[in-house]
């Protein structure tokens, strides 16, 4: 049982009450007006900082297309393959740009034409390798360039050969692919 006096004392902070109560409620409104400029100015503050003092990182095209293309990784290879169910090496380089809207022709040999050709010394990631083919002079062979050439140069592409796996990461100075080394091309869009 709640005692009487219980009942007197909450009537009569209700008679008094709703006095303290609208002071309450102004005096909460100047002190949240008066906070939230000072925050205002504080976040204008760090900002300025933050972006003076702060690097920021920046995912490039590149970055994304080298992302895909080893999310890739493992699809098998299939001979004239384009598509998730397998690939070959021009059909992996070829579907990779066009999901980056860079226009790139099927084939391996007519995607030695398109671009630039660099110097080994200035691969970046995403330049595409060019290889010869195991008994030819010509190209036969290409891939992605995931790593620059300051560090061990790596490649994704689409393998028929040893084991035939499909997507694979493969370093430029394996002797199988050292030998056959061709040429390198940066595609402008990237």
């Amino acid at each position: 049982m709640i005692p009487n006096r219980f009942f007197r004392f909450v009537k009569s902070i209700s008679q008094q009450g709703f006095t303290y109560f609208a002071l309450g409620v102004i005096l909460l409104i100047v002190i949240a007006d008066k906070h939230a400029e000072a925050l205002k100015q504080n976040k204008s503050e760090i900002k300025e900082a933050s972006l003076e003092t702060i690097p920021v990182a920046v995912r490039t095209k590149t970055d994304s297309l080298i992302d895909f293309a080893m999310a890739l990784d493992g699809v098998p290879y299939k001979y004239a393959g384009a598509s998730l169910q397998g690939f070959d090496c021009s059909g992996f380089t070829h579907f990779v740009y066009k999901e980056f809207d860079i226009p790139l022709p099927r084939a391996s040999w007519q995607q030695y034409s398109v671009g630039v050709p660099i110097d080994r010394e200035e691969i970046k990631k995403g330049d595409l390798l060019f290889f010869k083919g195991p008994k030819s002079e010509t190209v036969g062979h290409v891939g992605i360039a995931i790593t620059d050439y300051e560090d061990k140069l790596a490649f994704i592409h689409s393998s028929s050969g040893r084991d035939g796996i499909g997507i694979t990461i493969d370093s430029l100075s394996h002797p199988h692919y050292a030998a056959r080394f061709l040429g390198a091309r940066r595609v402008n869009n990237l």
